[in-house]
């Protein structure tokens, strides 16, 4: 049998001002992510692997890292430790995965001082399970808020803190398409009915049915978007020599373009 020693004055405060400290960055990635964004997550299974490098852990935790890139990605989760593989996904039976590493970012000599700011980066692949094909991949750099900034607050001590609000404010500018994924309810040739998504579709968007009723591999069909009402978006595709038509349950996405690298003049990153 042992007996636990009660902790003494100082340690106890340093527990308590670290779980004040984490609460502290849940709080404030709670806030940075609250909006019309993360108002509907999409009805989409994605399994989203994450990784902090050795050298990052004293800044970011993995916990926390997870936490904002699931926030990100707004769709129906599934975590995972590290870089899924295709297979990872096929058991999970998700439609997408997502890797998202964070590294630390070297500044290169030269360069502005960045008056105690953290240099990270991180690189978001988005992959169709379905397809295999990789439908998003976009660099981003991040840096944290100052030291001793207002935003810490009591909890400077802490270096997590300093990324809860600008991470999701920086991943934000590099929106993904999960919440523009949606199902086709109904079909009547040539026209297919895909549930309006919060009117992320506009008129003359191309579609892509991908995948049947329960993520399972089919031939794809494009569409072209054609008229959108209250409750669904009309979408129009060919029957030209008996093309494969799509059926009620499929999964939509859009044909996305390559995202545009923000202005130096108008990112946090590179300082």
């Amino acid at each position: 049998m042992s007996l636990s020693v009660p902790p003494d004055s100082s340690t106890a405060g340093a527990g308590a001002r670290l779980r004040a400290a984490s609460a502290a960055a849940l709080a404030l990635l709670a806030a940075a992510s609250a909006g019309p964004a993360s108002a509907r997550p999409a009805p989409v299974r994605v399994l989203i692997g994450t990784s902090v490098s050795d050298q990052a852990k004293s800044t970011m935790s993995p916990a926390l890292w997870t936490k904002i890139v699931t926030s990100y990605v707004n769709a129906e989760p599934l975590p995972f430790d590290g870089d899924p593989t295709l297979d990872d996904c096929h058991k999970a039976k998700a439609a997408y995965m997502v890797y998202a590493p964070f590294d630390l970012r070297p500044r290169l000599p030269g360069m502005v001082s960045s008056s105690g700011r953290i240099a990270a980066r991180t690189r978001i692949v988005v992959t169709n399970c379905v397809t295999g094909d990789v439908s998003y991949d976009q660099a981003i750099p991040l840096d944290s808020d100052p030291p001793g900034s207002a935003n810490a607050g009591d909890f400077e001590a802490v270096p997590e803190t300093s990324w809860s609000r600008v991470v999701p404010q920086e991943l934000a500018r590099y929106p993904v398409f999960f919440p523009r994924v949606s199902r086709i309810r109904s079909v009547q040739s040539p026209f297919a009915y895909v549930d309006t998504v919060g009117g992320l579709y506009a008129v003359g968007d191309t579609l892509r049915a991908f995948a049947g009723s329960g993520a399972t591999h089919r031939p794809p069909i494009l569409l072209t978007v054609t008229s959108i009402d209250g409750k669904y978006v009309q979408a129009v595709f060919s029957t030209v020599n008996d093309a494969a038509t799509p059926e009620a349950g499929d999964y939509v996405e859009p044909v996305t373009k390559p995202a545009a690298t923000p202005s130096p003049q108008s990112s946090s990153g590179g300082r």
